[in-house]
């Protein structure tokens, strides 16, 4: 498991005003923007459930989950977006999804550093 974790200013998104529901509209916001944007990094975009985005390069499919939970000592929502790769795959198999997780880990972060409202953002746990 991997996980980014970054913070997200509400205020740039409009939606701020909801203050007791912005936690899932960030979430929302963060799987609909990476839904648009990972295809310019190779991946398919997946269906997608609210908060849960998957992707697919090469027959591989890739679950991301998002959550927004608390707040920083700015105000500004702290986000995990966590990738859960199969644990029950052969040798080869789980080489070949490592290296794709890493790619998409890349594209995950390059995408989300075009917002200007997400910011200090730091890689936890491995693959």
């Amino acid at each position: 498991m991997r996980k980014l974790q970054f913070t997200a200013n509400c205020e740039k998104h409009n939606h701020a005003s909801s203050q007791t529901n912005d936690c899932h509209v960030t979430q929302q916001y963060v799987a609909d923007l990476l839904a648009k944007e990972l295809g310019e990094y190779g991946f398919q975009t997946l269906s997608q459930s609210g908060d849960h985005i998957a992707v697919s390069v090469d027959n591989h499919s890739l679950p991301l989950s998002i959550t927004c939970q608390s707040h920083d000592r700015d105000g500004h929502l702290i986000c995990e977006i966590t990738s859960h790769p199969d644990e029950d795959q052969d040798w080869l198999d789980r080489i070949t999804e490592q290296s794709l997780l890493n790619q998409l880990a890349q594209a995950v972060e390059n995408t989300l550093k075009e917002d200007e409202a997400f910011s200090k953002f730091e890689w936890k746990g491995y693959l």
